[in-house]
């Protein structure tokens, strides 16, 4: 029971479309885990003779201690590594040390084989084995705690970092930036970041919106991603009224084009009139505020 409330109570269940069955998990654990340990034991009586040979003129009767300190180091870095990963606190410099350690165990053991090729190939393949079947670990870890993990920042694909590498960046930077997790809602964000910035392109220019366009229309591009999306439950209120503003403003727009055309001034009065019989009803304060903005966005176009 309290296993079952502490898994409630900290990173959220799979959706059981994927997550695997637990007994074939507890199977391929009790199977792996056992040929892992064989694999690192292996690897360090492989190396043992080796770097304790090269230490004695240094260490004498405890040459011993190098080769065993140096691969209960690794063994240990690298554990503490796969620990902290489950725990969804990763720290690089572990996993650093460690390869460093295995190395310098590969650069000891070439070095003792005096320059032999097939002897080089032989001391370096079991610890390149080793770290690879670890770093498969690793990344088995990483996997299961990042889809359990409501924090973790899902990563850019690496096929979008080559045939797009730019964008990419701006994408990553953004979705850091504002703690984006999901790589699906980053590129919403990313859409909407585009759609907004052609928007002002149009209004004021393709290079010139980043000086004629008002400070408040600028800072709303940074706050795209940290309004509401598609996934928020409130969303579809807030789309829709955004929806109806938008109609709102086109309806004044073309209303204050044609009454320039005639020479006429956009009133309330006029606009009013027109909204009513497009079917909307709407308060005086905001008619006044709507033709502020019609008349401030007309003074913007016709300035050179």
């Amino acid at each position: 029971m309290a296993e079952g409330n502490g898994a409630k109570a900290g990173r959220p269940a799979l959706p059981s479309s994927r997550t695997p069955a637990a007994g074939v998990v507890q199977w391929g654990i009790a199977g792996v885990a056992p040929l892992i340990v064989t694999l690192a034991v292996l690897g360090g009586l492989g190396s043992y003779t080796t770097i304790r040979q090269m230490a004695e003129p240094h260490f004498r009767g405890l040459a011993w201690i190098v080769p065993v300190g140096m691969d209960l180091g690794i063994v240990i870095l690298l554990l503490w590594d796969l620990l902290m990963e489950y725990l969804d606190l990763p720290w690089p410099v572990l996993r650093w040390v460690a390869w460093i350690y295995i190395a310098a165990t590969v650069l000891v053991n070439v070095a003792a084989a005096r320059g032999d090729l097939a002897g080089s190939v032989m001391h370096a393949a079991m610890p390149v084995l080793f770290i690879t079947v670890v770093e498969g670990v690793r990344h088995l870890i990483r996997r299961w705690v990042g889809l359990m993990s409501p924090d973790r920042v899902e990563r850019v694909p690496a096929a979008r970092w080559v045939l797009a590498p730019i964008s990419s960046l701006l994408l990553w930077r953004r979705m850091v930036l504002w703690h984006v997790t999901e790589y699906r809602q980053g590129l919403e964000l990313e859409h909407q970041h585009l759609m907004a910035v052609s928007k002002l392109q149009d209004d004021y220019g393709r290079w010139s919106w980043r000086w004629h366009a008002p400070l408040a229309d600028r800072l709303a591009l940074k706050r795209l991603a940290a309004q509401p999306t598609a996934n928020d439950p409130n969303v579809g209120d807030l789309t829709d009224d955004k929806r109806q503003d938008e109609e709102l403003m086109a309806i004044a727009r073309e209303l204050h084009r044609e009454l320039e055309r005639e020479g006429v001034q956009l009133g309330r009065d006029r606009l009013g009139r027109r909204l009513r019989k497009a079917g909307y009803t709407i308060a005086n304060g905001k008619l006044t505020q709507m033709i502020a903005t019609v008349r401030e966005e007309a003074a913007r176009r016709e300035s050179p």
